[in-house]
């Protein structure tokens, strides 16, 4: 799962056993403990319950040690990354990235007051990815990093963490929307959660319908 997130099927797969009683107990444990979650959602297109659920590694250590921390094990042992500040490590930035994504949606539900629901029940909030094969086997699609859905209305919550954001952001997230398949009568509103220097234009262009620093969110 550090490679990204995976089906039960694609899971035994990887490593090789039979998807049976024995692995459903295991992946159920490691939910249990926190370590995993499985993000099943709702398919915008239809309204239905994805048939497939992903797994993913919810618990943010686990998923920094596996993603960096074991791969520079021999490097962090003999001492090279001692004088050098955080910023400057190797691909510090990138799974800096990640690992906040992946903190908004551990914390989804806390989301939701900001962006203005009113009475409409939240009846899905997870991470959505969708992919098709065109004609020339060429993988079309889109993942958007949290998808808030009510009976009406799809919030597209884009999860950024970098230094200065600007509003090439709100392109970004415009061409995510273009190519979400939604059903009849629901429609689309994209939503900023950051971390990082916002450029003043992107909240003066009124593009996003909610914008929310990460201190704001988290409590900070």
């Amino acid at each position: 799962m550090a490679d990204g997130p995976k089906s039960g099927a694609e899971l035994a797969t990887a490593i090789d056993v039979g998807r049976n009683g024995r692995l459903s107990r295991i992946l159920r444990e490691l939910a249990e403990g926190g370590f995993i979650s499985s993000d099943v959602g709702k398919n915008p297109e239809t309204g239905a319950e994805c048939r497939v659920g992903k797994y993913r590694l919810r618990d943010n250590y686990t998923r920094f040690y596996l993603k960096y921390i074991a791969e520079h094990k021999g490097e962090i042992e003999r001492g090279v990354f001692r004088y050098m500040s955080l910023e400057h490590l190797p691909g510090w930035n990138t799974i800096m990235g990640l690992q906040f994504e992946n903190l908004v949606v551990n914390n989804a539900m806390e989301l939701v007051p900001f962006l203005g629901l009113g009475n409409s029940i939240v009846l899905s909030a997870a991470p959505y990815r969708h992919e098709k094969l065109s004609r020339d086997g060429e993988k079309h699609g889109c993942q958007i990093d949290l998808l808030v859905q009510t009976a009406r209305t799809a919030y597209v919550v884009e999860v950024k963490r970098k230094k200065s954001i600007g509003v090439e952001i709100e392109d970004e997230v415009e061409s995510k929307i273009k190519r979400l398949p939604l059903r009849k009568g629901v429609s689309a509103r994209p939503v900023l959660v950051y971390d990082g220097e916002l450029d003043g234009a992107v909240e003066g262009n009124g593009y996003f319908d909610a914008i929310v620093p990460a201190r704001k969110l988290l409590g900070l």
